[in-house]
């Protein structure tokens, strides 16, 4: 369906069940939901009665939420729960949000000013999601963006060195509008892009985002699903709240970020990368002094596995070019 004008977001036929309870909630709530050829966009405002009913959350789905049968905006439980209005951007496919239809409705919500209705606006989203919200900020200007470890765009003339991703390489269409997200960070006040530096293509996306409006937050060995590690930890919402509200400042980051300390999810994150990584004899030493106050069949199961390839290295001859030299 082209969107010509708002009067065209419609409430019409679904070809599957799965989004049966967004377009439920959304219009129980006097909002729209709009089914696109691989997307569907549903908006589901806070009470009016609320004070901060007029906040607004873009969400947009990164690559699982595809897998969900019963579907709602990415975060739907967190943002409802803060009284905050919802537009979700969720896919059929993981096109990247690569598709004319999504570029068509922020187009006519940006002309019709239905973002000039809200206070304040805010973009979110994690990978997949966090490329969508860095993207279409031009749609929202001055928004803010909170971003965990985002593409840039996967477009190959611009990240030639993305190698991951490939099915959503040729899913997408990678001309046209809303394409990099190096251009699309540009247009927002404060734009929050929270990664794992040890990711490499990670890295190298966030690399190619920056601005005086880009604060870039790094959580090393939390990996690429870095909400997931954090609501882990327990310090999800105390972060993203105030990243989404547009005031979230590095020290508080900081301070949140030391509950990794005592974080058992981040112990035995850092100590799989160890594994992975070949740094066992700093992780075995590691997961000697955790195992002091520890106790855990996780830390113990690495803990073996650290020593035996501590053991494997040592064991292992040296190749005749390393004993030359």
């Amino acid at each position: 369906m082209v969107v010509k004008n708002a009067d065209t977001l419609t409430q019409g036929h679904f070809r599957d069940p799965t989004f049966d309870d967004v377009k439920a909630a959304a219009l129980a709530r006097g909002g729209f939901v709009h089914d696109m050829l691989n997307h569907v966009a549903a908006f589901l405002p806070a009470p009016s009665d609320s004070a901060t009913a007029r906040n607004l959350v873009v969400s947009f789905d990164n690559l699982s939420a595809i897998r969900d049968p019963r579907r709602m905006p990415w975060e739907a439980n967190f943002l409802l729960g803060q009284s905050w209005s919802i537009l979700g951007i969720m896919g059929r496919i993981n096109d990247w949000y690569r598709h004319e239809d999504v570029w068509d409705l922020f187009d006519v919500l940006r002309r019709e000013k239905f973002f000039e209705r809200f206070d304040h606006v805010a973009m979110y989203g994690a990978s997949m999601g966090g490329y969508g919200a860095l993207t279409f900020a031009p749609a929202a200007p001055g928004c803010t963006v909170l971003a965990f470890a985002p593409q840039s765009t996967l477009d190959p003339e611009l990240v030639p060195f993305e190698k991951r991703y490939r099915y959503g390489r040729k899913q997408g269409n990678w001309g046209g509008r809303y394409t990099d997200a190096a251009d699309g960070v540009r247009a927002a006040k404060r734009a929050y892009i929270l990664y794992d530096p040890m990711e490499r293509y990670d890295r190298m996306h966030v690399e190619r985002l920056d601005g005086p409006n880009v604060t870039t937050l790094k959580l090393p060995y939390l990996g690429h699903k870095i909400p997931l590690q954090l609501k882990r930890m327990g310090i999800l919402k105390s972060l993203a709240v105030p990243a989404l509200q547009g005031n979230l400042d590095e020290a508080a980051f900081h301070r949140l970020f030391r509950a990794r300390r005592t974080s058992l999810p981040w112990m035995v994150g850092f100590l799989d990368r160890c594994l992975e990584k070949g740094h066992h004899h700093a992780g075995l030493a590691l997961s000697e002094k955790l195992m002091e106050n520890e106790s855990n069949w996780k830390l113990r199961k690495q803990h073996r596995a650290l020593q035996e390839a501590v053991a494997q290295t040592r064991s292992t001859p040296p190749k005749p070019s390393d004993a030359a030299e």
